[in-house]
């Protein structure tokens, strides 16, 4: 037998090839659900963020999506936290909602 014959087909089994830091493929599943779960959301243009006085629940809406809720009433009173009497997107009651705008 010479070293450079493997008539078992070991090597094929057993030796795995090295592999360079320049040629890894995708992080790890666990390594980004941990980003995931502790990074900040992606903000995109355009939305903003309805927080719910009654389920709690938080939606993110285009700005289009928002006037409509508007109609065919709503009521407006400035300086508290939940100051806009709309409809919630989460669970389809008109309640007090707070309106956070994100750019």
């Amino acid at each position: 037998m010479s070293s450079g014959s493997d008539p078992l087909g070991r090597r094929a089994l057993f030796w795995a090839p090295g592999v360079r830091s320049d040629e890894r493929g995708p992080e790890s599943p666990e390594a980004s659900g941990r980003r995931a779960l502790f990074s900040p959301p992606a903000r995109r243009p355009g939305t903003l963020v309805l927080g719910c006085s009654s389920c709690g629940a938080r939606s993110r809406i285009s700005y289009a999506e928002f006037v409509r809720r508007h109609l065919p009433f709503w009521l407006w009173i400035p300086g508290r936290r939940y100051s806009r009497l709309l409809s919630c997107p989460a669970c389809g009651r008109r309640t007090w909602l707070e309106a956070e705008f994100r750019r």
